[in-house]
């Protein structure tokens, strides 16, 4: 087969766009054929192993609607005893890296996730089809050069961020700046200041990773504090021509230095919560509408936004994919014994739905809960001509806030209303309280600076926010005739304290931070070590 390399080298688009991007042109029938023959082949895997048999039992499904019937919904406590050991004799095929996500408190430390070599690959095959995606404005526009640049913005090993940018590199011709040897040693702060001195020097086309560190790095710039730390070694003509441009072209238009003004980057890449929320800001800052992406650590990069940027579209190639209605969803929450029903890709309506995956290629995770909500929007895109639902990233199935029993609140809900506020904030969490029979939404927000500010207006305009942009809150509120928003302002420093003593305690990456959505007791008694603000 002819490597991508020789492709971008030789100007083969046509073959590069159907080789990342071909999935767009199917229809459903087409989508469903290379699921089951995929799923079959899985099958048949998974039955010669000790965890597939333990899995599956003792009848060997025949088709797709044998696997759906027979076997039975897993989470992550089914692989328990075997992935948190590290057991790669039970496995269907040996592993090419083991991935962890975070675990959960009291349970386990870590979510340990084996990555077959086929199934490594994909990361970086939907990765490349992301990069074209993200530079193109119509159907079978590439746009890849060989070296193009790339930020180093992604956790080290063992994430799966680390494992997408180093199949990235074994499949196409691309610089990370700094490079994956050097970066991966570092500090995530110093990978950062390193990657953008590199730029400096060398230009920069992409960026991939987490929308709010954009946005971080613009609001540096903006304020005149983002810039490059000089040194002898960047006393080069790039570094200088570059900084005299953007710094000329800006003064001209009486503004302050921008990122966009010293980088033109072909395309930007983002994933998370986030991204929706901060996708104006990352624009003025950068000048790129980013692209959004989903995946997880169990699944794998899994699905991306079309060249229009609106709904994303699964791959059929990475996972078996069901989906757990909203409803069955609830009544699987309410009682943990009762098996909801699913649907496959081809059954979806306009909705919400839990995901529920198999992994392809050798991995392990079988009919799994990964725990996240996608909202359907529509069965195909007409604007663009993609005959395949299309949906997005709704919410974690255990972050969302219910209040009174009918009022949904998502992270995306809460993060929306506050940035809405125009405040300056370090970070907030969200829990939900009951206080006389009553439910309450209460904030806890760290500003960057509370000279003048006034936490009453503050609350206000969250809550109007609120309820502006959710129906059913406002709902609430009106019907229960109650203001359901409380609001603390935590002391300066707080979430630094609670980093620093989540380091000092040898917390890994994904646990120096408390989640945004119902932190436990301790994590809040953590947080709460300094005094609260008094007004």
């Amino acid at each position: 087969m002819t490597s991508t390399n020789t492709l971008i080298r030789q100007g083969r688009n046509d073959e590069i766009w159907t080789k990342y991007c071909g999935f767009f042109d199917l229809n459903l029938d087409e989508f469903m054929k290379i699921q089951e023959r995929l799923l079959m082949e899985q099958i048949e895997l998974l039955s010669k192993s000790m965890m597939g048999r333990m899995l599956m039992g003792d009848m060997i499904p025949k088709n797709m609607e044998e696997f759906r019937q027979i076997v039975p919904l897993t989470t992550y406590e089914d692989y328990l005893g075997y992935l948190d050991q590290k057991r790669e004799d039970v496995l269907p095929r040996k592993p090419h890296g083991w991935s962890h996500t975070s675990g959960r408190s009291g349970k386990y430390k870590y979510k340990w996730v084996p990555y077959p070599k086929k199934m490594y690959d994909k990361l970086g095959e939907i990765l490349i089809a992301t990069m074209i995606l993200s530079t193109c404005s119509t159907k079978g526009e590439v746009n890849l050069e060989l070296n193009d640049k790339v930020l180093l913005a992604t956790a080290p090993p063992p994430y799966v961020t680390s494992f997408l940018s180093h199949s990235l590199g074994e499949q196409i011709a691309v610089k990370f700046l700094p490079s994956l040897e050097i970066g991966e040693k570092m500090d995530f702060k110093e990978r950062i200041n390193e990657g953008f001195k590199l730029a400096m020097k060398e230009g920069l086309d992409y960026f991939y990773g987490i929308a709010s560190v954009l946005v971080g790095i613009g609001e540096r710039f903006e304020k005149g504090s983002g810039q490059i730390d000089f040194s002898i070694d960047m006393l080069h003509p790039s570094v200088i021509w570059r900084y005299i441009k953007g710094f000329v072209s800006t003064k001209i238009k009486n503004q302050p230095t921008l990122p966009k003004d010293i980088w033109n980057l072909k395309g930007i890449m983002v994933g998370g919560t986030d991204t929706e929320i901060y996708r104006e800001k990352i624009i003025h800052y950068w000048g790129k509408d980013p692209i959004n992406g989903y995946g997880s650590t169990e699944g794998g990069a899994m699905s991306v936004q079309a060249w229009n940027r609106k709904g994303m579209t699964f791959s059929p190639e990475t996972n078996f994919l069901e989906f757990i209605p909203h409803q069955e969803h609830i009544k699987s929450k309410e009682n943990p014994e009762y098996q909801p029903k699913t649907l496959l890709y081809s059954e979806l309506e306009p909705g919400i739905y839990e995901l529920v995956f198999t992994n392809f290629h050798g991995g392990i995770f079988t009919r799994y809960r990964v725990g996240d909500l996608i909202e359907v929007l529509s069965r195909k895109d007409e604007e663009v001509g993609i005959d395949l639902p299309q949906f997005k990233f709704y919410s974690r199935a255990d972050d969302t806030i219910r209040l009174a029993g009918f009022s949904i609140l998502t992270e995306k809900d809460i993060w929306t209303a506050i940035e809405g506020s125009d405040i300056e904030y370090f970070d907030w969490v969200a829990r939900k309280e009951i206080k006389d029979s009553k439910a309450y939404l209460h904030l806890f927000i760290e500003l960057k600076n509370r000279d003048g500010i006034d936490q009453n207006t503050i609350r206000d305009g969250i809550r109007k926010n609120l309820r502006n942009d959710n129906s059913d809150y406002a709902d609430l509120e009106n019907m229960l005739d109650y203001d359901a928003l409380k609001l603390t302002l935590l002391n300066p420093g707080s979430f630094g304290s609670y980093m620093d003593y989540q380091k000092s305690q040898g917390a890994d990456l994904a646990h120096t931070k408390p989640p945004h959505m119902k932190p436990s007791k301790e994590q809040m008694k953590s947080l709460m070590q300094k005094e609260r603000i008094k007004d």
